[in-house]
């Protein structure tokens, strides 16, 4: 991350733990960081996720100043759909407050718990102004059966995979998906850099996917990392040569 990027996390797998480790690093660098989404966000317990501010319930841009300047890290959304679920902000307004923080995070997809997707036309919903996009996998859907249960937009992702429903899904698989030519790849914008995060890298099986999916990605994506966003933990698996990333 780079201060003053916004960055916009998508795909299937840990998105929002994400988020807030990615906020948690920033504060310790002294940024301040306003989280947001483009879609819907849960509620994370336990998260650090500063005031939660919502525009539906009378906050304002003064109301982010004094938060941001006070804690440092505020969660800005739109509106209550239930207790445990918001709505977010269009992507236009996301832009406008784009410079309110040293940092803007943005979850910009849905994957209703999967752990890999392919994006219909309509999404991801990206702010124009993202500088660096991060797509996941979840590294856990490795060897399980290729189903809804595990792959959101299951029959986009079977089209694009020539795979039949119930077939073991391989590293082939899941590169197959993060290298579509109609997938998230279509998605980046010319300027902004592309990093891809194989999430949930948490047994051998795992990290073998890993090595043997990043090398592949590069240099369609600039990064590809490997580990745990819930732990806090990645290490660099791939870089594309020359590219300039923090």
């Amino acid at each position: 991350m780079r201060r003053r990027d916004l960055v916009s996390v998508v795909g299937a797998g840990g998105k929002t733990s994400l988020l807030y480790a990615l906020a948690g690093q920033a504060r310790e660098r002294g940024w301040t960081v306003l989280v947001t989404t483009t879609t819907h966000m849960g509620a994370m317990p336990g998260a650090p996720t500063g005031p939660l501010l919502v525009e539906s319930e009378g906050a304002g841009e003064g109301d982010l100043e004094r938060a941001l300047a006070e804690h440092g890290l505020v969660t800005l959304l739109g509106r209550r759909i239930r207790p445990d679920k918001l709505q977010g902000l269009a992507r236009e307004r996301v832009d406008a407050l784009a410079r309110r923080a040293d940092l803007v995070l943005v979850e910009a997809d849905g994957a209703r718990g999967r752990s890999l997707k392919l994006p219909a036309h309509h999404e991801p919903v990206l702010p124009p102004a993202t500088s660096l996009l991060v797509v996941l996998a979840g590294l856990d859907v490795v060897g399980a059966p290729l189903d809804a249960g595990r792959v959101h937009r299951l029959e986009q992702v079977l089209e694009v995979c020539g795979r039949e429903p119930g077939s073991a899904v391989d590293a082939e698989l899941v590169r197959a998906v993060l290298a579509a030519p109609g997938g998230y790849l279509a998605h980046r914008a010319p300027r902004s850099r592309g990093v891809v995060l194989l999430n949930k890298e948490e047994t051998p099986a795992a990290s073998a996917a890993a090595e043997a999916v990043g090398p592949r990605l590069v240099p369609a994506w600039d990064r590809v990392v490997a580990g745990s966003a819930a732990r806090g933990s990645g290490r660099v698996v791939a870089d594309a040569p020359g590219r300039l990333l923090s």
